[in-house]
């Protein structure tokens, strides 16, 4: 019985990493592996061409990017509507290509100001894209199988990721103007490519009419705006969110600043975090059927934050062995609790959308994701690097009683929708 249970998961396993049977859902996912192998290149190293080879300070580069990013985080709202009004197929190329643009434009920059408008440009269509990427994923999903295809999709997204962050790795060696304009033609390609492969999808109808008929009650457009439960899953999702700059902002900074650990553990760790975030996934994740498993599994990563970033924290003070492997230990661990939030989060933001608008939907949590990332540098510095192991710990349960909060958020909604098939049940019941 076990050895035929043990081949069954096997089977379920292999027919995950085989990918969707569905054409459009395979060109979905073709187009999304092209494109984020050129943003895990430019993720990577942006950063370091801005100051080596555009000739911009460090301060110049962190206002620029943050001006820019702020000003164009709203911009996801306004597309994903636009998405599921007009057709979600074409709005995400437009987006891809609004990309493109600003990817190639950024050989042109050479002062703060040059800098803010890309920025601008590129976090439009950034936050367009996902916004429009969400109303396509809501269409392609076939019926009961949305949460396995968009774990598929996640999965698939942290390999190109991790692809690219190889590649910035052999354009940092060379660390040459030429390889840093291969990088940003690189980057620019692969949205061009993405985009060209979603053309070969075949026409999507919208998913929403606005009422034009002036007898009929008029339809609120906005409502994911008028939403509840779906904005208190934002602000508590962006809350819990503030994970992800642990390790691209603050770890680094207390290997090099407060470990013994050689400087270049720095790399080696984010690097391994991609890997491992890409291979747990799909395993790691299959559990998710609903909202309410992916509520409890979100819920479930709080506690393993906070168990890696006292491992993390505890670095700070033993030999250079204890401190590496505390340091490799802690990431393993951040790697299942960050697939397990991202899944969750990721589950709960269809699940609870309209079907209809998940592109005005996708475009609020992205907001409220986006301004997360704005202000989450500053957040976890000040905690992890300042604050030292006390600091880490705070993080930890800020992060812990987000995730709980998104359960119980869950749990109201679904009861809440109970609630009135129930009363329509017992009505006819007595009628």
């Amino acid at each position: 019985m076990t050895t035929s249970g043990n081949t069954s998961r096997l089977a379920r396993l292999r027919g995950m990493l085989r990918g969707p049977a569905d054409s459009r859902q395979r060109l979905f996912a073709l187009s999304t592996i092209v494109n984020t192998i050129g943003m895990g290149i430019f993720i990577s190293a942006g950063t370091i061409f801005l100051i080596r080879s555009a000739g911009l300070s460090p301060t110049a580069v962190g206002v620029g990017l943050t001006v820019g990013s702020l000003a164009g985080v709203g911009a996801g709202v306004l597309i994903g509507d636009l998405a599921d009004r007009r057709g979600a197929r074409g709005v995400v190329i437009a987006s891809m290509v609004l990309e493109a643009i600003a990817s190639i434009s950024l050989v042109l920059v050479d002062s703060m100001w040059s800098l803010i408008l890309v920025a601008t440009l590129a976090s439009v269509g950034r936050t367009g894209s996902v916004s429009a990427r969400g109303a396509l994923i809501g269409i392609l999903a076939e019926e009961g199988k949305g949460a396995q295809l968009r774990t598929y999709l996640r999965a698939i997204t942290n390999v190109g990721l991790a692809i690219g962050t190889l590649g910035a790795a052999v354009v940092l060696a060379f660390d040459t103007r030429q390889a840093y304009l291969a990088m940003i033609i690189t980057s620019t390609l692969t949205f061009l490519g993405g985009a060209s492969i979603l053309a070969r999808l075949p026409y999507l109808p919208p998913t929403r009419v606005l009422n034009k008929d002036a007898d009929a009650k008029p339809e609120r457009r906005w409502m994911a705006l008028r939403d509840r439960h779906y904005l208190g899953l934002t602000a508590a999702s962006s809350v819990a969110a503030l994970q992800y700059s642990v390790l691209i902002q603050a770890l680094p900074v207390w290997i090099v600043l407060r470990t013994s650990s050689p400087r270049w553990m720095a790399a080696i760790v984010m690097f391994l975090a991609s890997v491992l975030v890409a291979a747990l996934q799909v395993p790691a994740t299959r559990s998710i059927d609903g909202p309410r498993s992916a509520a409890r599994l979100l819920a479930r990563s709080g506690p393993l934050f906070l168990l890696a970033w006292v491992l993390m924290a505890g670095a700070s003070g033993p030999s250079v062995w204890i401190a590496s492997g505390l340091l490799v230990v802690g990431v393993v661990v951040h790697s299942l609790a960050e697939v397990w939030q991202a899944a969750g989060t990721f589950e709960l933001s269809f699940a609870l959308a309209r079907p209809e608008a998940q592109g005005q939907y996708q475009g609020v949590i992205g907001f409220g994701h986006g301004l997360s990332e704005a202000v989450a540098p500053i957040i976890v510095i000040t905690m992890c690097i300042n604050g030292g192991m006390i600091g880490w710990i705070a993080l930890g349960v800020v992060v812990t009683v987000a995730g709980i909060v998104c359960a119980m958020i869950e749990r109201h909604w679904a009861t809440a929708r109970a609630v009135p098939a129930t009363t329509a049940t017992v009505g006819t019941s007595v009628g």
